[in-house]
């Protein structure tokens, strides 16, 4: 096992007490050092992919610490000094970039974002600056529209002037802007376009100039070439099997996440954000959580998002991109600690792993109640069983009693104490309308929102042939200049945006289906004939195809 320490351990920064000072002796600094050897035991290896971790407190660098390898095949261990890729940590980055510009006085977040970018349509409300950085723009996700023209990320090359176009082309959002919380990358990669616009140079060169460099940032840069050699870049490798095989971002899509860096280069920026070095007005702007049209603040603000952890304050973001995967917390009521880890493993934990770390730090946070639970009745919850359909992306969900367990997309649903229902760490509240024709299935949103879910059948639709076939066909869609073909193949539906690349569509309930983690459905005109074909995803609401000859 090999792991490598910068570790720099201060009594005073790091001795916590959880009784008053003049009750007990002062506590031994713990040594975070083992500490981190625990939690990041199953990354500490010499043949696969690991984790980089930082601890601070109070702008002392308690820990750098490298695990695992940042390339498997060349024999190259993760190091503090080894550069990864920040996932969507780096929306902070070009959020400041935006409040360097307001602070000029070049722009304000409350402006009609079409100001600056005129190709985007007019949607009724006005999209804000704000609403682009807040995730409420209503604007659809460019990945998933990519990849149903039939060249998902990794395919193909994709550029900032392709993903702006598309992005741009949308004829509909998936809801009224402000109304809703959306995580979509896209309202970031249009504030690229416009913080170069409004600038007047290249993105890259602001944010150097503006960010990285004055605050001593020497190891983070955008990845706007990915073909470029970059000294101490870690590979990303995602599972296969029994082995590791290569994951890494091929293309140049930067903003909303695509930043090389290192654990020290997060640490002093969360200094410098708990300094306020950039400006007051600029880093609690940062700050100030997000609030929809009808009053509900949510926890994402400014490229960060404002919580609580076991009952303390945490400013954080997470990150995920191809085979790398990352969080960046501080926790302003501990002492300003700070924590970043960065992974080089997709599917690597990176969030449980800081919470590890602050959980070995401070014992005696509040840990939360466990549920009150009561029996549960199958009987009073079996009219329940069946497929759902939720009200936003129209995907479905499935409650079952087979075996004569509940279960809740598979997770075994309990019975609280006030009349909800636990399936994992999910809550839900099952509805019936006065009238007795309607079941739902009501669950609350990470910010706070609700979604609910109509029973539509009890049983998976098992359509006849001839079903299938009445769908076929061919449907158009101008927003991502696509025709795709719908066809019968061994007994199933088959869905192409062009040639080479197909899904296979799996029924779920009349006339709609399961594809690709996503929903398909079609919508019937006047006299029953086929007239649309929509999809549905967690980032694209509903999305509209028209069925031609």
């Amino acid at each position: 096992m090999r792991s490598f320490s910068l570790a720099t351990l201060s009594a005073a920064a790091v001795a916590m007490s959880t009784a008053p000072a003049a009750a007990q002796r002062p506590a031994a600094a713990p040594d975070i050092a083992a500490i981190a050897d625990r939690v990041f035991t199953a990354w500490n290896n010499t043949h696969g992919p690991g984790c980089a971790v930082g601890v601070s407190r109070g702008g002392v660098t308690l820990l750098e610490r490298g695990y695992g390898m940042a390339d498997i095949a060349g024999e190259r261990p993760i190091t503090p000094a080894t550069i990864l890729e920040s996932g969507s940590v780096a929306k902070q980055f070009t959020a400041t970039a935006v409040m360097l510009l307001v602070a000029d006085g070049k722009l304000k977040l409350d402006d009609d974002a079409r100001t600056y970018l005129p190709e985007l349509k007019s949607y009724g409300r006005p999209i804000t600056v704000r609403h682009l950085l807040t995730h409420t723009s209503g604007l659809r996700e460019w990945s998933n529209l990519v990849a149903w023209q039939g060249w998902p990320r990794g395919t193909r090359l994709h550029t900032q002037s392709d993903v702006y176009k598309i992005i741009t082309d949308q004829s509909a959002l998936n809801y009224p802007v402000g109304d809703h919380y959306s995580y979509t990358n896209s309202g970031f990669l249009l504030t690229r376009t416009l913080i170069e616009r409004v600038s007047g140079i290249d993105f890259e060169t602001f944010t150097a100039q503006r960010i990285f460099k004055p605050l001593g940032l020497t190891h983070t840069s955008w990845r706007g070439d990915f073909t470029r050699v970059v000294p101490g870049l870690a590979q990303a490798y995602r599972r296969n099997g029994n082995e590791w095989r290569l994951d890494m971002p091929f293309d140049n899509i930067i903003g909303a996440g695509g930043l090389w860096t290192t654990v020290g280069d997060w640490l002093r920026w969360n200094e410098h954000l708990t300094n306020r070095t950039l400006g007051t007005a600029v880093v609690d702007s940062m700050t100030r959580q997000m609030r929809l049209t009808n009053g509900l603040e949510i926890a994402y603000a400014l490229g960060l998002t404002v919580s609580k952890y076991r009952g303390t304050r945490q400013i954080a973001h997470s990150g995920s991109t191809a085979g790398y995967s990352t969080y960046l917390a501080r926790f302003p009521e501990l002492g300003n600690l700070s924590v970043a880890v960065l992974c080089n493993a997709a599917g690597a934990p990176a969030t449980a792993l800081t919470y590890g770390l602050v959980d070995a730090l401070h014992p005696e946070l509040a840990r939360a109640a466990a549920a009150d639970t009561v029996s549960l009745s199958l009987a009073t919850v079996f009219p329940w069983r069946g497929i759902y359909e939720d009200g936003r992306w129209h995907t479905t969900s499935t409650l079952d009693t087979a075996g004569g367990v509940l279960r809740y997309n598979g997770a075994p649903l309990r019975a609280l104490r006030n009349g909800m229902y636990q399936a994992g760490n999910q809550v839900l509240r099952l509805d019936v309308s006065a009238n007795g024709a309607a079941r739902t299935i009501r669950s609350v949103t990470s910010d706070g929102d609700s979604v609910v879910q109509t029973l539509r059948q009890a049983d998976p639709w098992v359509p006849t042939a001839a079903e299938l076939q009445a769908l076929a066909g061919r449907y158009r869609s101008d927003d991502i200049g696509v025709t795709f073909t719908v066809r019968m193949a061994n007994g199933m539906l088959v869905l192409s945006p062009r040639p080479g690349v197909e899904s296979v569509l799996t029924p779920t309930y009349r006339d709609a289906f399961s594809s690709d983690g996503g929903a398909v459905w079609f919508v019937r005109g006047k006299g029953g004939a086929i007239r649309e074909m929509h999809f549905g995803e967690s980032r694209v609401w509903d999305f509209t195809t028209v069925r031609v000859p």
